[in-house]
């Protein structure tokens, strides 16, 4: 499942495949995250992705409470 972000000056692209998040920030650093429920993160990026809201801040939001957690390389 990709996501086109145009509203961010953060990130440019999120994909989801299995419980696999890929994020490409602005500048074209890719990284990949596990989330272990990916519906309700679809689900809460789906609500991120409003024109009010920051996809920036909701991914930052993800990472640091660990909804998202960094693949080890």
């Amino acid at each position: 499942m990709q996501f086109a972000i145009s509203n961010s000056s953060a990130v440019e692209n999120i994909s989801i495949e299995d419980q696999t998040v890929s994020i490409t920030f602005t500048g074209g650093r890719s990284y990949d995250y596990t989330v272990a429920d990916v519906t309700a993160f679809t689900a809460a990026l789906t609500s991120a992705m409003a024109p009010e809201q920051s996809v920036g801040r909701f991914v930052n939001k993800s990472i640091k409470n660990e909804t998202l957690r960094k693949v080890a390389v």
